[in-house]
């Protein structure tokens, strides 16, 4: 009896849940028009991916376009295949989201403008429907290497350049990175995860990082170099009564020592006795340079 009755309530419970469904539905014969999209739903950090999860389209309060989602083996995620409909160019779409796990219909803040026969959109780089609105930075925040601590890299225009110690084999280096809020590096298409991939670094590897919400796509060309005693970078924050400092420690006895900021050089000197000093610096991110090896340097300013 109990389980009768058990049965009965989650039968109950699922047809209203199915009852909140919304009726979404376009009246094609009355447009001339149409605009697609393939698309990925989100709402609240989360991929609609259920059977009857849908997104509509909407000019004002009329739907003008409907789709649940469908599974893409080939790509093993799920998309939304949408056509919207219009008579003229110019309207403002809009959308909602109904996540049928919870029964709620989303607003999404996002719109974009209604262009005929355009489309939005594809397996790799899909258009993004979301709320709150996913992250649009596809950047590479940081990249080393497991295992090696006396490295430096340094991250500019698209060129990721790593200086390791001649004792490490370049031709088996796992790469450890940071990215940008929810992006995704890959390499000739194929996801990339920190730590996990030995790569031969003998050449340079080009790497693609996605961003979050899957519009911007910016390709990263790796190069490794190797220095036989590494050169050490030290720092000295700035403070309100004197300037910060750097300081490089090189073997390399006569060695130039370039210290540029947002691509433009601040100071040069050569390597004597061994180092090289930079004083009075100003807070800011600094780029040291001697020779191959180079090492990208934070200075802040200390509020006492």
């Amino acid at each position: 009896m109990k389980k009768a009755t058990l049965f009965l309530a989650l039968f109950i419970f699922s047809q209203t849940i199915f009852a909140q469904a919304p009726d979404w539905a376009v009246k094609e014969h009355e447009y001339q028009y149409t605009m697609t999209f393939i698309a990925k739903l989100n709402v609240n950090g989360k991929q609609l991916i259920r059977p009857n999860d849908k997104v509509a389209a909407f000019v004002g309060n009329i739907c003008r376009g409907v789709s649940g989602v469908t599974y893409v083996a080939s790509e093993k995620n799920y998309y939304a295949f949408i056509t919207a409909f219009a008579n003229q160019q110019g309207e403002s779409l809009t959308f909602k989201l109904y996540d049928s796990s919870t029964g709620k219909i989303t607003t999404v803040d996002k719109q974009i403008v209604f262009v005929v026969n355009a489309h939005k959109g594809n397996l790799f780089q899909s258009y993004s429907i979301a709320q709150p609105t996913l992250n649009y930075q596809a950047d590479i925040l940081s990249f080393n290497f497991f295992g090696i601590n006396n490295s430096s890299s340094v991250i500019d225009n698209g060129a990721v350049k790593v200086n390791i110690a001649a004792g490490h084999p370049i031709t088996g280096l796992k790469p450890v990175f940071t990215l940008s809020k929810g992006a995704t590096l890959f390499k000739n298409r194929i996801i990339q995860k920190s730590g996990e991939v030995t790569e031969d670094f003998s050449s340079s590897i080009t790497y693609d990082v996605l961003s979050e919400d899957e519009s911007t796509l910016h390709t990263y060309k790796i190069s490794v170099t190797q220095a036989a005693t590494p050169t050490l970078f030290y720092k000295k924050d700035a403070v309100c009564y004197a300037g910060g400092a750097i300081k490089i420690v090189s073997q390399q006895e006569g060695a130039s020592v370039r210290i540029t900021s947002n691509g433009k050089t601040v100071a040069t000197k050569q390597i004597s006795n061994g180092e090289a000093l930079f004083l009075n610096l100003d807070s800011g991110s600094y780029v040291a340079t001697v020779g191959n090896e180079w090492k990208r340097i934070n200075i802040h300013l200390k509020v006492k």
